[in-house]
């Protein structure tokens, strides 16, 4: 339930870190009517920062010099820094952490995407290090990119070492107004570290889907297709609100900018790298498989050799390959296909049924991920579940097949098994000829080569 408060008791929020989600969140809760000190290391977005609350009416925003100095009388402290280590130096610095000013009772909120033991450490230095048993802490990364901070609509996953820190009024009120009043706030069963372990299921997708959407527009522009309509036609949804198979979040969300000849700045390929970085750490400790992951994350280390602050629909153009003639095809291809209207339909449709074969296997991998986290116990996997289809991570095919995996009697592998061939029967060989077509034009659609080896082992046993 959504906890209330009139504009003039908002408690008091300081927001250290404001890049491209934390100045939309920050801002947000300056435009609600929330008391914000902000600060950044960086003075030019500070700066940037307090023009842009200057032009907010009833703006109640102000700056700090430090961390230290922007959590005093604050009742809520949010954390939205780029790694684990600046949410270690934003909190413990010897001379300016916020630690030395947290005024007593305090609730500190990390929303940053760290490793999931980290948030057990902070706890440990606050209460071992620090003697600060009364600073309430709470784990609650985010999805949904800047576009959905900047009107409050953000999917957090929250969790912390006592229940109780969850309903604060102070802390509850700064999470649900960046979580649609609420109505996108997901409280994950478990201690600290939950909610980084329900964000990483999700980022096991995102970070596929993300290279998997160029990869497939890119693919689509090589067979000939009018790429405009080929976006159209996977995003489409039907008279009752379904989605096609084929359809992603973010397919749906990076279309526009893979289709733009000059596309806004909306999330560097370095975020999603790092973020990844963080499920290839956790797989190793964990001793799980995720390849399809896996060979995502090679191709974002390919694309961080020259573009890591480029935005990440710049990973059509590795495909394509940067600097060739046929860099920017996918655009030029919008509205003028160069194959024949007889064959563009069905070659669209299997393009499409290409794209949700990446993202059966995508689905698979996060179940497998969901076991080694132990986030398969019945309130766990519901949770996630439900978080996951509204977030970054989803797509059609997860929404239809993880409920199967849940419920079938025989396991989430032989629910796996029966999907595949009730849904993409026959799809196996036209797959993998447009994989060998690709090939024999030097695009390599290494998601989709990698996905057809696994997906050959549910249909074919």
């Amino acid at each position: 339930m959504a906890i209330t408060h009139s504009t003039d008791s908002y408690p008091k929020v300081a927001f250290i870190g404001l890049g491209a989600m934390g100045f939309a969140m920050s801002t947000h809760l300056v435009r609600t009517g929330f008391p914000v000190i902000g600060y950044d290391i960086y003075g030019p977005t500070l700066d940037r920062w307090q023009s842009t609350c200057n032009d907010i009416p009833g703006s109640k925003a102000n700056t700090a010099k430090s961390p230290l100095e922007a959590v005093k009388d604050a009742s809520v402290v949010c954390l939205m820094v780029a790694n684990h280590h600046h949410v270690h130096s934003a909190l413990f610095d010897a001379k300016v952490g916020a630690v030395h000013g947290l005024p007593k009772d305090c609730t500190v909120i990390i929303h940053a995407t760290i490793p999931p033991t980290e948030p057990s450490a902070v706890r440990s230095r606050l209460t071992e290090e620090f003697k600060r048993t009364d600073v309430k802490l709470i784990d609650a990364p985010v999805s949904g990119g800047a576009a959905r901070s900047v009107n409050g609509t953000l999917t957090i996953m929250a969790a912390s070492d006592s229940p109780k820190n969850l309903e604060q009024p102070d802390a509850r009120i700064v999470l649900d107004n960046v979580a649609s009043k609420g109505k996108t706030l997901f409280i994950i069963p478990g201690s600290l570290g939950a909610g980084q372990s329900a964000k990483a299921l999700n980022q096991v997708l995102a970070g596929i889907h993300i290279p998997a959407a160029s990869e497939i527009m890119g693919l689509a522009a090589i067979n000939g297709v009018d790429t405009k309509k080929f976006y159209d036609t996977v995003t489409a949804k039907d008279a009752s609100g379904n989605t096609p198979v084929g359809w992603s979040w973010m397919l749906d969300n990076r279309g526009p900018r893979i289709l733009s000849s000059d596309p806004p700045m909306a999330s560097a390929t370095l975020i999603i790298n790092k973020d990844v970085g963080i499920i290839r750490d956790e797989e190793a400790r964990l001793n799980v498989e995720l390849p399809l992951l896996n060979e995502a994350s090679d191709i974002l280390k390919e694309v961080m050799k020259t573009h890591a602050t480029a935005d990440d629909s710049c990973i059509v153009q590795y495909y394509l390959g940067f600097g060739s003639d046929r860099m920017n095809r996918v655009v030029e291809l919008a509205g003028k296909p160069t194959v024949a209207a007889s064959e563009q339909e069905s070659l669209i449709q299997d393009l499409a049924t290409a794209h949700g074969i990446i993202h059966l296997v995508s689905a698979y991998e996060t179940i497998s991920f969901a076991k080694a986290l132990d986030l398969m116990g019945p309130e766990q996997r519901k949770r996630w579940f439900t978080m996951i289809s509204g977030a970054a991570g989803g797509t059609t095919i997860f929404s239809e097949v993880i409920p199967r995996a849940f419920e079938d009697p025989e396991g989430a592998e032989a629910a796996f098994k029966k999907y595949a061939k009730d849904k993409f029967g026959g799809a196996l060989d036209k797959t993998v000829a447009l994989v060998k077509h690709a090939k024999s034009h030097g695009y390599e659609p290494r998601l989709l080569e990698a996905a057809v080896e696994h997906f050959r082992k549910f249909v074919q046993a």
